[in-house]
């Protein structure tokens, strides 16, 4: 009995995945920096100022230091909506933290 071939001609699934994300990315991008509004639901205008300095600092986000709260809510807001997810990883981290509280998983993240 014949073994089934998995993934595609040349016998590898790595390159159908690739495509795929690519795809996503592709169509999360469209509609002219329409990017992300169908998945986002944080009200970031309701966080306080220092949650939002903080996240900007955090992921060095280059806004004006005396900004507006307005402005520092869309800076932040564009930047979350902007950031893709690896579904793969973000499960890998989530199995293992759950599994290991203590622990810190340190992967090696190709982005």
């Amino acid at each position: 009995m014949a073994k089934p071939k998995l993934g595609n001609a040349n016998g590898s699934n790595y390159s159908n995945n690739q495509d795929r994300d690519r795809e996503r990315d592709k169509r999360r991008r469209m509609n002219d920096g329409a990017v992300g509004k169908e998945f986002q639901t944080i009200n970031f205008k309701s966080l306080d100022i220092k949650v939002l300095r903080k996240y900007a600092r955090v992921h060095h986000i280059k806004v004006e230091p005396t900004c507006s709260k307005e402005e520092l809510a869309q800076a932040v807001s564009l930047h979350f909506a902007n950031q893709t997810v690896k579904e793969v990883d973000a499960i890998t981290c989530f199995l293992y933290t759950t599994r290991h509280r203590e622990s810190v998983l340190r992967l090696p993240l190709n982005i």
